[in-house]
């Protein structure tokens, strides 16, 4: 009988545990990226964007996600947020981006970008910050 019960509070004790890592951290997806290196996943973040992948490109960011215009201006929190700014471009197929510069000094990725939408080209510095295989943080300093 004794057997039985540790059995049943282990059981539960798994299913808890799951549920928890349910979060809104995708932390399933982030067991898949979490073995790249930040440089590696923001690469990734540009070959999807290139290909116009939304579905594996939203993968790539937390769920809570801050979006920032350099240095400090929230532009938004979250992957709604993130779609609101992206989506249209990628179903449109008319943006493409291109790494001029990159560095990395730990969980950051700074990169020189230059973002052609339309035939017309903006450049920008992203600054990226990736934990556990997921982009938490964007900051984008460009001309506005």
């Amino acid at each position: 009988m004794k057997k039985i019960a540790i059995f049943g509070v282990l059981l539960l004790l798994i299913i808890a545990c799951k549920d928890g890592s349910r979060g809104n951290n995708n932390s399933e997806v982030a067991q898949n990226y979490s073995s790249l290196t930040p440089v590696e996943v923001v690469n990734k973040r540009m070959n999807y964007f290139n290909e116009h992948n939304y579905d594996a490109f939203i993968k790539l960011y937390n769920t809570n996600v801050e979006i920032y215009t350099y240095p400090d201006k929230l532009m938004g929190r979250g992957s709604d947020r993130l779609a609101s700014i992206f989506k249209s471009d990628f179903e449109n197929k008319l943006v493409s981006v291109e790494i001029v510069n990159q560095m990395d000094n730990g969980p950051y990725v700074i990169n020189h970008e230059i973002v052609t939408n339309d035939g017309e080209e903006t450049k920008y510095i992203s600054i990226y910050k990736v934990e556990k295989g997921l982009i938490s943080s964007v900051s984008f300093v460009r001309d506005f």
